[in-house]
């Protein structure tokens, strides 16, 4: 009976040694497991980025519009279709009054994406700082801010793309209704607009974009794709569209609105003179040439 008792104490003793090598060794894994982790991650940080690649125009790919603040002094970034992607970083670039050139953002400064499918942020036409005696934000906006250029760098692994954009911001009641891109290939007439009713608009802007909406199944994009935006409080009336291609488009060639509330592009009733096309729109949008797919 001693001799079972010590065989059964010395055999617990032995599961016991075991058990505590077993906790110890996968409590070493679990540590060499996450260190490595975070070599690995520090190690993909370190690492130098790819040259850009640079994205003219892609109808699947990404793209980003500005609308602009009610007081013109700051743009709103929306940035879309982006959830395959890990940050961004972004630079807007334009002149002031005096001819000064002026900019926000820093194409080195990353912005992590987290797997949203797009991203929004404002972006201040001037510079913000902290006040000492009252702890109040003052602010200095540049004045006279009318055309500038938005630089996006968008990227997935170590691989970076850029995407560049032209806008165009507009008093509407100064402009006398007539809101165009930075090119001038593109425009909007508000129709029978009061001046007092377009000075409520504020500002609007037209920025030509490096994507798309998803297209109709049978449809593709013939030239460039224009945003045109207002203040979220306040849409543009109904005005009359021109858009200029750089050639004569091919026979059944429409002017296209694409709106968020609608979530689809609509054909609008054409009148197409050379590489000429006008049509009438009953605010703003996504504007576009759609043609039958070849």
């Amino acid at each position: 009976m001693l001799k079972f008792l010590n065989y059964k104490i010395i055999s617990w003793i032995k599961l016991a040694n075991n058990h505590r090598f077993t906790v110890g060794l996968a409590a070493l894994i679990l540590v060499l497991l996450i260190g490595g982790f975070f070599i690995f991650q520090n190690y993909q940080k370190s690492r130098p980025l790819l040259s850009d690649i640079i994205l003219n125009f892609d109808p699947e790919g990404p793209f980003a519009t500005l609308i602009p603040r009610r007081d013109g002094n700051a743009l709103v970034l929306n940035i879309k279709r982006v959830a395959a992607y890990d940050s961004f970083s972004y630079q807007l670039t334009y002149a002031d009054k005096n001819g000064i050139d002026r900019g926000a953002g820093s194409l080195d400064t990353w912005i992590e994406l987290k797997d949203k499918g797009e991203y929004e942020q404002e972006l201040l036409l001037g510079t913000c700082s902290q006040g000492f005696t009252e702890g109040k934000e003052h602010c200095v906006f540049d004045e006279g801010v009318e055309n500038g250029t938005l630089t996006l760098r968008i990227r997935k692994g170590l691989q970076p793309y850029r995407m560049l954009s032209q806008w165009h911001l507009q008093k509407p009641d100064l402009a006398l209704g007539n809101l165009t891109s930075g090119d001038n290939h593109f425009s909007y007439k508000l129709a029978n607009a009061k001046r007092e009713d377009l000075s409520l608009i504020g500002f609007s802007v037209v920025n030509d974009l490096t994507g798309a909406p998803k297209l109709p199944g049978d449809k593709q994009i013939l030239g460039k794709v224009y945003s045109l935006t207002s203040p979220i409080v306040r849409d543009l009336a109904e005005g009359s569209i021109s858009l200029e291609l750089s050639e004569n488009p091919a026979a059944g060639a429409k002017l296209a609105r694409y709106t968020d509330r609608a979530n689809s592009w609509e054909e609008l009733e054409t009148k197409i003179t050379g590489s000429k096309l006008e049509a009438s729109a009953s605010g703003s949008g996504i504007f576009t040439v759609l043609i039958n797919k070849q």
